[in-house]
């Protein structure tokens, strides 16, 4: 009889250890879902390059160059599936912040410049702000690489300039932490609180 209860105890056991195992497993990204999204979805290298690409084209087209604050990462993961698996899908964003200070004069020549770039890299301008807005903006779709959608955003300062941004978002990118992704080199992860003052351009900033 003690025997017995020793191997049923032994299955219950197993059992529970199984069960755990599964439990965290699913949780954790390796349930039916998720392993699908694991196979079909762009790799975190992959949208990494897109992303960076975009970029670099961009940042690279502005001539004068723009001094560069740093930049980070958002990451959007998509909502749970509906049997409880939480999604390994995921959209990616990098976000490059100018340091120039930019003059109102100046900013129509920098979004046109932006303009050219994002048309180099196969994207279409699909929206840009009026002139009276207080946050001046362009949006881009289009290829760049794969399925991406580009951002310039110049929000007014108390000076009368500009503060820029670049940004550039990939879609259907397996889900990886923001922290694990490294910003365009020779850019380094900077906290929107550690950029510093605007700096003063001869060019841009008059």
């Amino acid at each position: 009889m003690r025997a017995r209860w020793k191997l049923v105890g032994s299955v219950v056991l197993a059992f529970a250890v199984v069960v755990t195992a599964c439990s965290v497993l699913f949780f954790n990204g390796y349930g039916p879902l998720a392993l699908a999204d694991r196979r079909s979805r762009l790799s975190p290298g992959a949208a990494k390059v897109r992303i960076d690409h975009a970029l670099r084209t961009t940042m690279g087209a502005v001539s004068p160059s723009l001094a560069f604050a740093g930049a980070y990462f958002e990451v959007r993961r998509e909502r749970d599936r509906w049997d409880g698996e939480p999604s390994m899908v995921s959209a990616v964003t990098e976000v490059v912040v100018g340091r120039t200070a930019v003059a109102s004069t100046r900013l129509p020549a920098l979004m046109d410049q932006v303009t050219q770039a994002w048309q180099g890299l196969g994207s279409t301008v699909v929206h840009r702000s009026n002139p009276s807005d207080e946050i001046q903006s362009l949006h881009g779709v289009g290829e760049a690489g794969g399925e991406t959608f580009l951002l310039f955003l110049a929000a007014a300062q108390p000076d009368s300039t500009y503060r820029v941004k670049f940004l550039v978002e990939a879609y259907g990118v397996l889900y990886q932490p923001a922290h694990e992704y490294e910003p365009v080199s020779p850019l380094a992860r900077t906290s929107l609180a550690a950029m510093g003052d605007p700096v003063d351009d001869p060019y841009w900033s008059h």
